[in-house]
């Protein structure tokens, strides 16, 4: 088992950053940061892997829908270089009254957008070349970042079509108010039969208190 921890993210960074080195000490396997409406989590866990060594850094979670997927490519891969390849890279849709109802956007299709959004990710976290016609996105790019690998994607879902895309096109899933028994009976068998059945490997299952 793996135990990490979830980082104070109010005050100065002089405040915050600290905390991480302290996690580190303390000899948590991960420190993990949420991403509201304060500091961007990814430009935080870059930093905080400037003053770390050894323990995994990962956002729970980014909101997809205000980033388009070939910008957040780049983020995370320069996240992921900054970090020494400890980032892993938590992201979810958020909540509809936060997309539609605070930012104007569209969130009739979650689903077909995150199938979209994984797609999109799957190939450009890779360093390849990246070219997707779908029905939301139409995207052409390559980014490469040196020294950046492909950051473990960790995908929020809770229902069962967004479980069984975590274990089709991510490498894992962030549970929210989920206790054990529905990591157990629900999540856990939905999204390994998912991953079995699309020849990928078993992935992971984070439970936590808050998503944004």
């Amino acid at each position: 088992m793996r135990i990490g921890i979830s980082i104070d993210t109010s005050g100065t960074l002089d405040d915050v950053l600290p905390r991480f080195a302290t996690a580190e000490a303390d000899g948590f396997k991960g420190a993990w940061v949420s991403n509201i409406f304060g500091y961007d989590a990814m430009t935080l866990l870059a930093l905080a892997g400037r003053v770390t060594s050894s323990i995994e850094l990962g956002s729970f979670v980014v909101p997809t829908y205000p980033r388009h997927p070939a910008a957040i490519v780049q983020q995370a891969l320069t996240t992921a270089a900054a970090t020494g390849n400890r980032f892993l890279f938590g992201i979810g849709l958020s909540h509809k009254v936060v997309i539609e109802g605070q930012m104007g956007l569209d969130y009739s299709k979650p689903i077909l957008h995150s199938r979209e959004y994984l797609t999109i990710l799957d190939r450009g976290l890779s360093g390849q070349v990246t070219r997707f016609e779908g029905k939301l996105y139409r995207v052409a790019f390559q980014v490469q970042v040196p020294g950046a690998g492909k950051p473990p994607v960790i995908m929020a879902a809770l229902g069962p079509q967004m479980l069984k895309l975590a274990g089709r096109l991510a490498d894992g899933t962030a549970t929210w108010m989920g206790g054990p028994r529905y990591l157990a009976e629900t999540a856990i068998p939905a999204i390994t039969a998912a991953a079995a059945e699309a020849g990928r490997p078993a992935p992971v299952s984070f439970p936590a208190s808050r998503l944004p």
